[in-house]
């Protein structure tokens, strides 16, 4: 991809997690994930989970969304990308609304010929 082709992915990609809009947030995972793609995310303390197509990926951002966006005011950022072939790694943190860092993670994502994610492995640190 193009250098810019990439930060419109990533920003589509992060505000995908972030928008407390649902019917904008069902349009971003439609245009960054591919309808068969899969979500893995195995953090210390969590299960371990897998979430395959478009319809269960949608849930899981909603869930982590309400959780962590409405409930806790939490506003996500990217702190970065890079491109290796058809995978990107994407740097990111979650701020309280006084700009303290709550959480700061990564996400591994394939990419399909299409270049939309067929696979997501989150890593929160």
């Amino acid at each position: 991809m193009v250098k810019t082709d990439l930060e419109k992915f990533v920003k589509d990609y992060i505000e995908a997690w972030s928008t407390t809009n649902a019917d904008e947030r069902k349009q971003l995972i439609e245009k960054v994930y591919s309808s068969s793609a899969e979500f893995y995310a195995d953090e210390p303390g969590d299960k371990a989970v897998k979430h395959h197509g478009l319809e269960n990926i949608y849930e899981n951002i909603m869930q982590v969304n309400e959780k962590l966006v409405v409930g806790n005011g939490l506003i996500t950022e990217s702190t970065g990308f890079s491109e290796n072939h058809d995978t990107l790694r994407v740097t990111w943190q979650m701020k309280t609304p006084d700009g303290n860092i709550a959480i700061k993670g990564m996400n591994f994502l394939q990419l399909d010929n299409s270049k939309k994610i067929k696979r997501d492995y989150i890593f929160i640190n």
